[in-house]
């Protein structure tokens, strides 16, 4: 299975069962910026605990890996869980809407091309900046910066930067936004 395959699968999936879902970090940005190459498929998701059995019988084993007791646990402590396809080894990172940004991808979520014919839903611009501004912060990768800047390079217009200061503010996050703005400048 080809990534963009992996892709299709996913969304279908999360669609057939009518859970709400966002994809988010890398390949969101991909969505809003430049393309770059990533192994993984991430996406926030509003679950409950029953929708752990039926992604289980969604994504069978031996064609994927997915714990349903991990994914239940995840949806319980609000964090996130894994479907792997074990023959590509490209995996899916499900994030379970655990706090107020993450409620807001869901909520404030697009409708966006994804993938030849595929639509999905995406998060939003603000709200993926903000995520990547907490992983720059906790993490120091500069690849979040990067994304970053080629969001607001290529798609400045479709995004609420008077949002994303709010909630940089909020968050202890607006030295590194500001800052990140001064570079575009």
């Amino acid at each position: 299975m080809e990534p963009d395959e992996l892709l299709w699968y996913v969304v279908e999936a999360l669609e057939e069962l009518e859970i709400p879902y966002a994809l988010a970090r890398s390949i969101a940005s991909i969505a809003y910026g430049e393309p770059r190459s990533t192994l993984d498929i991430d996406l926030v998701a509003d679950l409950h605990p029953s929708d752990a059995a039926r992604l289980k019988a969604r994504f069978p084993t031996p064609d994927f890996y997915l714990s349903e007791e991990a994914a239940v646990e995840a949806v319980e402590h609000r964090r996130q869980f894994n479907i792997i396809h074990p023959a590509s080894g490209f995996k899916v990172d499900v994030f379970v809407v655990g706090d107020a940004v993450e409620a807001s991808q869901i909520a404030r979520r697009r409708r966006l091309p994804a993938v030849g014919a595929l639509t999905a839903t995406f998060s939003p611009p603000e709200e993926l900046i903000l995520k990547k501004l907490e992983y720059y912060q906790s993490g120091g990768s500069d690849k979040h910066l990067r994304d970053i800047r080629s969001m607001l390079r290529i798609s400045r217009t479709e995004i609420d930067e008077e949002r994303v200061r709010g909630f940089a503010d909020e968050r202890g996050l607006a030295n590194i936004w500001s800052a990140l703005l001064e570079t575009l400048e």
